[in-house]
């Protein structure tokens, strides 16, 4: 189990530097919302990784790949399939301009100060439909699901694998609740780093991570 988490930290540190789940936190924290936007957006964040890192593990282990004379070649092509998308979207991410979501995020910024807590909560569970997102969440699952993991073992990695992903939304709001005199420059910092070195960060994890499914996949040959 310790090892198939720390083969996913290449994974789950791509989920943490995605600006713009990190950007929306920061808007939230600097609004008037603070406090009831930003745990609904958390958790609706959580709720939306779990269930599509979850889905696509426990889709892998129980489809009829498994089934049949050779199970585990069925099972490789399906993680090599996941890999060279992964490797090529890392590439993509590495080889195009730096772009930025300034126009969501400034009409976001016009909006959070009257938002309710259940739209912060839908917007959590939206912003895990987005391309990176879609595609960091299945390469999870598929490092998951190509485990033979017990249902218990595997949910806790599930879970702990969300939860290290979710850092991204959950150390700003920790660093707002422990510092809240110095939370505000040291949130606007943070964002502008991000906006710098996210696409590379995250191209860079995303090779490392198809590789590494590449090479699992490679060995159930």
């Amino acid at each position: 189990m310790l090892s198939l988490l720390i083969s996913l930290l290449p994974v789950a540190f791509a989920g943490t530097m995605s600006t713009v789940p990190a950007s929306v936190t920061i808007i939230i924290l600097l609004s008037p919302n603070a406090h009831r936007g930003a745990w609904s957006f958390l958790i609706g964040s959580f709720t939306g990784a779990l269930l599509l890192v979850g889905g696509a593990a426990a889709g892998l282990r129980f489809m009829p790949v498994r089934e049949g004379p050779d199970p585990n070649a069925r099972v490789a092509v399906v993680g090599l399939v996941v890999a060279a998308a992964v490797i090529g979207y890392g590439i993509f991410l590495l080889s195009r301009t730096r772009s930025t979501d300034s126009a969501a995020l400034g009409r976001m910024r016009t909006r959070v100060g009257s938002a309710r807590p259940w739209e912060f909560l839908v917007l959590g569970l939206a912003l895990n439909l987005r391309p990176k997102a879609v595609l960091l969440s299945l390469t999870a699952g598929t490092l998951i699901g190509l485990q033979d993991l017990r249902p218990l073992t595997g949910t806790l990695v599930v879970l702990a694998y969300v939860l290290i992903a979710q850092a991204e939304i959950l150390v700003p709001i920790i660093l707002r609740i422990r510092r809240p005199e110095r939370a505000d420059a040291v949130l606007a910092r943070m964002d502008l780093w991000l906006q710098r070195n996210s696409q590379t960060i995250t191209g860079i994890t995303l090779l490392i991570a198809g590789l590494f499914i590449a090479g699992l996949g490679i060995s159930r040959l």
